[in-house]
């Protein structure tokens, strides 16, 4: 990821929000469970142990023609023990994006209006954890703003 990637910048967002940090905690390192393309070693555990954490991917990322615009589709899983916990930690990370105005991101990347769709409930295919599912519309600029 480079510094003025929208994927960067969303995870910025998100570790940044009180709401997440206090539902996905950190990991070993000290990092927040807050990751991008697939979960990190000691995530996806067993019944029994699952921990909260989210993962956060690009599924779109066309450029609008003749505009400096990015139109960023984001894909979150929000992962957690149970059902219930598991859209609690969705609604956490939606109300980080949902109905936002323009702003700067740390990076200086400029983000546009964003806005969220929720998907819904699901289990991760490997190790049967509860999940939820959304998306992130999340249009960024090409380039650092000021």
């Amino acid at each position: 990821m480079t510094l003025l990637s929208p994927l960067a910048a969303a995870i910025a967002e998100l570790a940044a929000d009180p709401a997440v940090q206090a539902l996905v905690g950190l990991d070993v390192a000290g990092v927040r469970r807050i990751r991008s393309i697939e979960p990190a070693a000691g995530d996806s555990l067993g019944p029994g142990a699952w921990l909260a954490f989210v993962v956060v991917t690009v599924l779109d990322s066309p450029v609008r023609p003749r505009t400096p615009v990015r139109d960023v589709i984001l894909g979150i899983k929000a992962y957690a023990a149970t059902d219930p916990a598991a859209e609690a930690l969705w609604l956490a990370c939606e109300s980080v994006f949902a109905d936002r105005g323009a702003r700067r991101a740390a990076s200086g990347l400029g983000v546009w209006h964003s806005e969220c769709r929720s998907i819904g409930p699901d289990r991760d295919p490997a190790t049967l954890q509860p999940l939820w599912h959304g998306t992130v519309s999340y249009p960024t600029t090409l380039a650092s703003v000021t």
